[in-house]
């Protein structure tokens, strides 16, 4: 039977009072790919970002259910914010255009009962019950009524799966880079059926293994997230398990863990934006030297490894982080550099803006350089200048570390591999309790 794929993900919004996301299109991308690598007959489309559009997706996700026929299969997924009164948020949401920039749950529904494919499985990796790490538009409506249940998405033969029940929040893989329901069906969807001639799996089996591990994760977290799946679909839907290929590692280039040579052009591999690649080739005309190498090739900076390099000065760790901080914000994500003392501060800063200041890309934009000490004080940071991923110098101190939340305020938009270089002074035995890997929660 004909597969029909549509995968929407919005990371980016043009109105600034919409928060941007950090793992929206990773996973809309990360499905389309799979879907085109395993079935390349499938009619698969990926919609995201500036062309996610709230007229787009209506006008791509209504002729996608109206021109389906009685014998097709349609799989559709969106990746982004929700909002308190049930509406998938687009790029161009704007609060003073809220309804004609939003898309109800209602819609969804009536597309769902008119189309006449044989099965509609929807997946929903976003958040509608609001608060601070809830991936919701706050300054949206709050509504009573729940927005899913089987009679409005027609019955049999229409599935909704939601990232979590509506008075939860829904979370994001601290490694992943994707919504941790989105991460459970990527593992289970591409693990099952390894050893089989033509390996397959049944969408209800697998949403068993899939609750389990959301749980799991979250649970890791310290945090509660519980996915719905709502419907049926007669005979059940049984479909090829999904396998990584030329799509995927195209999108992906670090899961191909690509060999990086001594030349700095062999970065252009990871897909680093090219102006940063040839402005660090002017920078440092000898090229990698042997520690860089190996942090790239065995221990997998640029593929979202953490990592500790302990050498001597002057051996290149600096650089080191200094790559896996663009690596970070050529993403979309935010970058911490901290240093121990405020000259090295400033002589960083300086280096950074010489070298990045005026590259026509956002990284500078992103990065801080902080201050580092571990002298007892009650909170968990101490600032005398408030400069959150501005380009500019912090005097942020990190002087409680074991109290520091990082499921909260800009640290929940920095990947394991944002914080560039951490050097420890004084008692280094209450910065082993710190959780420098975040628990990032989703939106």
């Amino acid at each position: 039977m004909p597969l029909i794929v549509r995968c929407v993900g919005v990371d980016r919004h043009r109105d600034v009072r919409v928060p941007d996301l950090t793992g929206a299109r990773h996973d809309a991308t990360a499905l389309w790919a799979l879907v085109r690598d395993t079935l390349p007959d499938a009619d698969a489309r990926l919609v995201a970002d500036e062309e996610a559009t709230a007229d787009e997706i209506r006008r791509v996700l209504g002729d996608t259910l109206a021109m389906a026929r009685p014998g097709d299969d349609v799989l559709i997924s969106f990746a982004g914010h929700g909002t308190h009164d049930h509406r998938l948020v687009a790029l161009d949401t704007a609060p003073e255009q809220y309804e004609a920039t939003t898309i109800p749950m209602a819609e969804l529904a009536a597309l769902f009962r008119t189309t006449r494919a044989r099965s509609v499985v929807c997946i929903l990796d976003c958040c509608f019950s609001g608060g601070a790490p809830a991936r919701v538009l706050e300054d949206s409506p709050t509504s009573r009524d729940l927005p899913i249940s089987t009679e409005s998405f027609g019955g049999s033969g229409r599935v909704m799966i939601t990232a979590s029940r509506f008075d939860e929040p829904a979370y994001e893989h601290p490694r992943r880079r994707h919504g941790i329901l989105t991460n459970a069906l990527l593992t289970v969807l591409t693990r099952v059926g390894a050893g089989e001639a033509v390996p397959t799996v049944s969408l209800a089996t697998a949403m068993d293994e899939v609750l389990a591990l959301v749980r799991a994760d979250a649970a890791a977290m310290g945090c509660t997230q519980t996915p719905m799946f709502l419907g049926m679909i007669e005979g059940g839907l049984t479909m090829p398990a999904l396998r990584p290929g030329s799509h995927y590692h195209e999108a992906f280039p670090e899961t191909a863990r690509p060999v990086v040579g001594a030349s700095i052009t062999d970065l252009a591999a990871y897909r680093l934006p090219p102006e940063i690649v040839e402005a660090w080739i002017h920078e440092y005309p000898s090229g990698l030297n042997a520690l860089q190498v190996a942090a790239l090739n065995e221990y997998g900076v640029l593929a979202g490894e953490s990592t500790l390099v302990i050498a001597p000065t002057s051996a290149g760790k600096t650089f080191i982080g200094e790559m896996a901080a663009v690596r970070a914000v050529a993403e979309g994500r935010k970058a911490v550099f901290l240093l121990p003392y405020r000259a090295l501060v400033n002589e960083q800063y300086d280096q950074f803006t010489a070298l990045y200041g005026e590259r026509p890309c956002y990284c500078w934009r992103r990065l801080v350089v902080g201050v580092a000490r571990s002298q007892a004080c009650d909170g968990a940071t101490s600032t005398s200048r408030t400069t959150p991923f501005g380009g500019k110098r912090s005097s942020t101190r990190l002087t409680r570390p074991e109290r520091l939340d990082i499921r909260r305020g800009c640290w929940t938009k920095c990947g394991p591999s944002s914080v560039g270089w951490v050097s420890l002074v004084g008692s280094c035995s209450r910065w082993r309790r710190t959780r420098l890997a975040p628990r990032t929660p989703r939106r």
